[in-house]
């Protein structure tokens, strides 16, 4: 209850001292002082307080020796009283948002404590005594006041630190962000950085910066990047536009006679560009929007939107191209208050070379601006850079890298991978380290790589076949000698990038879910006892429903209902309907789910999303939870709830909450049971993480994307085939199989690859064996292998019906059990005797794919 009395306040106070309660929460009451009677409650293990507005602590609170977690977030505490020193039992102590500028020594007593939370305070140093925590493994430092990094970090056991934000003379990019916690490795880096620089001369500092040119196509963003290097260069005005990515390097002298390095990353502007340019609109850069006269030809809410998105608070430059002296005109007060990290609008005819002198004064003034230009770096660091620029390769072996840097000075792998790591974070280079594959080769010009990732998604053939290829085709799309022995390399950049999978069951057969089919394909939902979540973007980037689909790719329902901005994935015991609807500049995440398990699967898919979303800083979504009341439930289009407004509901103990729609009340706890909430503690993001992926895994495991009895026979046994499927017509219109034969594949249908899919996804396999079926090339050739091998490695289960009297003991089919007798196959039997053993075959066919 918010604003407490003093009064009211004694009362729980006096309450919990009576029946020895363990836990209190006093949190979100508006309490500006807690008077002495709080140390009478000996029994607390859990004190909340946070949401408050307590300035200090009474010494009192130090009586309370058996607390394990104290909550102190969102106060205005400027310090802690000594006899905070006192709660040895503390394994969880939460600080952050409030003025503490210092911390008292007697913090090193705490030597239970496992997480210290000091996020959003004002502290500029730590006590020495805070390495007696030697249990601290957790330690939340973010958006302080420290300038000089606390050397005492390196005596802690520490598994995970925040730092960002603070003022340090370190690059962001070794900080990380506050959405992102750095393991002890990290840490070792950062501490390694920081004693390096302390010895560094003056002569060595990062001056270089990437500076990204985007726009539509044809808008003269190559144009404008050959004129920066060279004003000289004559437009052609046939030439290509950019495919890919194109890096240029230019230089300019800096006032202390240094020189100054621009790399200039020309994108492609077509569409199918987009989901991959992403990767590379990085933060911390300058960025120019090129927009030309055509009509209303340029996107600007969309462009600078994403660059919004993706360089966060990056300046831009809009360079209005006025091709012909023609005047682009752009309605530069609008789109500077939208958009207020538009530094000028500058105009300029890139044929004449009018403008380009302003362009490149503001590039330069604006470029050395940026927040980590001026670094310094270690000497041996820097000599390091400056050897992989000299390198006129695409890329070096690790080994090759690894002697360079022995070559110029460093000798410790640690250092060396710190280093790679460090200029891979600034788009320098590209080293994926904890890739199996990619590990082992360092990029030494990522748009080379990307480029080769362009070449297939842009592939007319693999575009024709709705984004499927295969290894083969990948060989002959880089055959150029450039990607020589790198198709392993180039394809598993690819999967990191989200921009594939591949697909179950079909060895060296994969699928670009951005070159899919825009209108999915037919399937049946049922509506009722659906669970259902929405997500809300306020700017919506392209490619969060293919990430998905890569991400959850093996749940994908029979590998086939799929489509460009949808899929329906189905885990065995739940199915999910996921459809992205993609408006200008907003959209939306619908989902929905079906199924015994339907909650357990929209947890998961709804994390995975998280993820997505998380990847994105400046990304803003709303979750929607639907309404549970009466008239809601069963309605398909029900009054939707912020999940933000229902957590602020919980967090003020308020349990109900009405619907807009019928004005009856429906329970907060109820609504948000629907998926596991979001709003968890920092500290405990990555235990909630580690259970999702757990949860994941079970349901990978239990649940494979095998979900088909598959039916193999020959044609000319077309009467055993129809007789055993009404049999097996019982189970199926109870849900409890799905069959499948060739009579499903449809005129114009790829007959070939539906029988690739369907072996696939087959979980149980029936074989209708005659001397007919044995005398098949077809069924020898093309379908027993694929099923013998995946019973060997996936589980699958044979059941093989004896229909005529044939040589199966000559083949492999002899090593697995009969349905029924062979020596008196169904062929010789009568009508009763054979629908007894239809019978049996059939309960034994839904036994064996799951009961």
């Amino acid at each position: 209850m918010a604003g407490m009395t003093r009064d009211e306040l004694l009362e729980v106070i006096g309450e919990a001292a009576r029946t020895g309660a363990t836990e209190l929460d006093l949190s979100g009451n508006e309490l500006t002082e807690l008077p002495p009677q709080i140390g009478q409650l000996t029994s607390l293990t859990s004190l909340d307080l946070s949401n408050n507005q307590l300035s200090e602590l009474p010494p009192q609170i130090g009586q309370l020796t058996s607390l394990t977690s104290l909550y102190l977030s969102f106060n205005q505490l400027s310090e802690l009283p000594p006899q905070i020193g006192q709660l040895t039992s503390l394994t969880s102590l939460y600080l952050s948002f409030n003025q503490l500028s210092e911390l008292p020594p007697q913090i090193g007593q705490l030597t239970s404590l496992t997480s210290l939370d000091l996020r959003n305070n004002q502290l500029s140093e730590l006590p020495s005594e805070i390495k007696q925590l030697r249990d601290l493994n957790t330690l939340a430092l973010d958006k302080n006041k420290f300038s000089k990094l606390p050397l005492v970090l390196k005596w802690l056991p520490l598994e995970e630190i925040g730092l960002s934000g603070n003022p340090l003379p370190i690059p962001p990019e070794l900080l990380g962000d506050e959405t992102s916690w750095l393991d002890n490795e990290n840490l070792k880096t950062i501490i390694d950085f920081y004693e390096d620089t302390s010895k560094a001369t003056e002569d060595f500092f990062l001056q270089e910066a990437k500076f990204l040119i985007v726009g539509e196509g044809g808008a003269g963003k190559t144009s404008l990047a050959k004129k920066i290097q060279d004003p000289n260069y004559n437009l052609d005005p046939e030439e290509e536009s950019t495919h890919g990515i194109q890096v240029i390097e230019w230089k300019f002298p800096l006032d202390n006679g240094q020189e100054f390095r621009v790399n200039l990353w020309d994108f492609g502007g077509q569409e199918i560009y987009h989901q991959t340019h992403q990767f590379f609109l990085t933060e911390r850069s300058l960025y120019a929007l090129v927009a030309d006269t055509r009509k209303e030809n340029t996107d600007f809410p969309y462009w600078l939107n994403s660059i919004e998105l993706f360089g966060g608070d990056s300046p831009v430059l809009l360079i209005k191209n006025e091709k012909g002296n023609r005047p682009c005109n752009v309605n530069e007060r609008q789109l500077k208050q939208d958009f207020q990290y538009i530094e000028e609008f500058i105009p300029t005819n890139l044929d004449d070379g009018r403008g380009l002198e302003a362009i490149k004064k503001a590039i330069r003034y604006y470029i050395t601006k940026l927040e980590f230009v001026g670094t310094p770096l270690p000497q041996k660091w820097a000599l390091v850079r400056y050897a992989l620029e000299n390198d006129s390769r695409n890329y070096i072996d690790q080994s090759d890298y690894f002697a360079l840097c022995r070559g110029n000075g460093v000798g410790e792998r640690t250092e060396m991978l710190r280093i790679s790591d460090f200029l891979h974070k600034l788009g320098i280079c590209l080293h994926f380290q904890k890739d199996r594959v990619l590990k082992n080769v360092v990029i030494l010009r990522p748009e080379w790589a990307t480029n080769a990732v362009y070449a297939v998604t842009t592939n007319p053939d693999v575009a024709k076949t709705k984004g499927q290829f295969t290894r083969d085709q990948l060989d002959d799309i880089w055959h150029d000698d450039q990607y020589a022995n790198m198709g392993d390399e180039l394809l598993q950049l690819m999967e990191n990038f989200k921009l594939c999978y591949p697909i179950p069951g079909l060895k060296d057969n994969y699928i670009s879910p951005q070159l899919l089919d825009f209108d999915p394909p037919d399937y049946d939902w049922e509506p009722s006892n659906n669970l259902m979540l929405r997500y809300e973007y306020e700017f919506m980037p392209k490619g969060i429903a293919t990430q998905l689909i890569v991400r959850l790719y093996r749940w994908i329902e029979q590998q086939q209902i799929v489509w460009r901005s949808g899929v329906v994935l189905n885990n065995g015991r739940a199915r999910a309907e996921v459809i992205e609807n993609y408006r200008p500049y907003k959209g939306e995440l619908s989902i929905r789910v079906s199924g015994v398990h339907r909650k357990e699967l929209l947890s998961v898919v709804a994390n995975e999303i998280d993820q997505i979303n998380g990847s994105f800083e400046k990304i803003r979504v709303t979750k929607m939870i639907p309404c549970i009341c009466e008239e809601c439930q069963g309605n398909t289009q029900p009054h939707f709830f912020r999940m933000k407004t229902l957590d602020r509901y919980l967090e003020k103990g308020r349990y109900e909450i009405t619907c807009d729609r019928s004005c009856i009340d429906v329970n907060v706890r109820r609504l948000t049971a629907v998926v596991l909430s979001d709003r968890f503690d920092e500290l405990d993001k990555k235990a909630e993480q580690d259970k999702f992926e757990q949860l994941k895994a079970q349901h990978v495991e239990y649940y494979p994307a095998r979900d088909k009895v598959f039916i193999s026979y020959s044609h000319a046994d077309g009467e055993w085939l129809t007789k055993l499927q009404k049999f097996l017509k019982t189970y199926e219109r109870e849900g409890r199989l799905t069959t499948w034969d060739d009579r499903r594949i449809q005129a114009g249908d790829n007959w070939r690859q539906e029988i690739d899919t369907a072996l696939a996804t087959t979980k149980v396999a029936v074989l209708l064996v005659s001397q007919d079926f044995l005398a098949s090339d077809f069924i020898y050739k093309n379908e027993l292998p694929p099923l013998l091998e995946a019973v060997k490695k996936e589980g699958v289960t044979i059941i093989w019906v004896p229909i005529g009297h044939s040589m199966y003991t000559e083949t492999d089919i002899a090593n697995y059990q009969a349905a029924c007798n062979p020596d008196k196959p169904l062929k010789g039997l009568n009508d009763a005797a054979q629908e007894e053993i239809l019978v049996e075959v059939s309960k034994q066919i839904q036994a064996a794919f799951g009961g």
